[in-house]
């Protein structure tokens, strides 16, 4: 038994946007778990890049966006646990869903996760992950609460193998899937959710205007505070990007153009010994 955490796969698909600011509020203020769908004004939103078409669209936000064929394909595995948010655009041909994860679960098990913290002894993010068997089994698409204070992680969907097997068998564009824990294997070896960087002393958080500077001026490496992506300066002192992989490395790739979402996200320095 695995769980997986789905996110979107960078690479030569169409990229959407919000038509306007107020759409963008909502989805960065919102989708934390909580019902949303009584409240719901359908938001327009617009291709910002052309590509291939894709099944699960990058460029709205951190939360999953999935086309009707996800929704038509996937149906029987979201059932109750979210809510189908439907989405404008503007030639009406293409019809995608936000996807508000409302199946929440405290379903962490202390003993064998691994954290990072913050300053004032918070959980800031989970460096290895380790699951409630029980408490998961049957589900297969969920978000979590931190094992200490029971705070949602409303940036991060988790889902099953029975999921990620019907998206590769169906065909569907766009998901990616990085493996976060595997239940048949000894807690003695080090299943990490994903690598871990040794961040910078200072713990200082840079937007991604400094982040870029820090990168171009100074050669520096960062990573987003999810750690899913980092940036460099690539052998012909180009910025690069790097979207974290199935197996902890990250694929490298000489960008045309930076996700909309990299414009909110936070990123720190990473030591530079490190191997990314």
């Amino acid at each position: 038994m695995k769980v997986w955490m789905l996110t979107v796969e960078f690479g030569d698909y169409e990229v959407l946007s919000f038509s306007n600011e107020e759409a963008s509020d909502i989805f960065r203020d919102n989708f934390r778990g909580e019902p949303m769908k009584q409240n719901w004004t359908p938001i327009q939103v617009e291709r910002y890049k052309d590509g291939v078409e894709s099944d699960f669209p990058d460029g709205l936000s951190i939360h999953p966006v999935f086309s009707e064929k996800a929704v038509r394909v996937l149906n029987e595995l979201l059932n109750e646990n979210v809510e189908l948010l439907p989405l404008l655009t503007e030639s009406g041909e293409r019809e995608y869903y936000a996807i508000n994860v409302i199946n929440v679960l405290d379903c962490i098990d202390e003993r064998h996760s691994e954290v990072e913290r913050f300053r004032n002894g918070k959980i800031m993010e989970y460096t290895k992950y380790a699951f409630q068997k029980d408490v998961i089994k049957e589900e297969n698409i969920f978000k979590i609460v931190d094992h200490e204070k029971k705070i949602i992680f409303s940036t991060k969907v988790f889902v099953s193998d029975l999921f990620r097997e019907r998206v590769l068998e169906s065909g569907l564009k766009g998901f990616d899937f990085i493996e976060v824990w595997d239940s048949e294997k000894s807690e003695k070896e080090d299943v990490v959710a994903k690598p871990v960087p040794t961040m910078d002393t200072s713990q200082e958080i840079y937007s991604f205007e400094e982040a870029t500077n820090l990168v171009e001026q100074q050669s520096k490496v960062v990573v987003s505070e999810s750690l899913e992506w980092a940036m460099r300066l690539g052998d012909e002192k180009q910025t690069q990007i790097g979207h974290l992989q199935e197996d902890g490395d990250y694929k490298w790739m000489n960008p045309i153009y930076y996700p909309p979402i990299f414009l909110e996200m936070k990123w720190r320095t990473v030591n530079t010994s490190n191997k990314l």
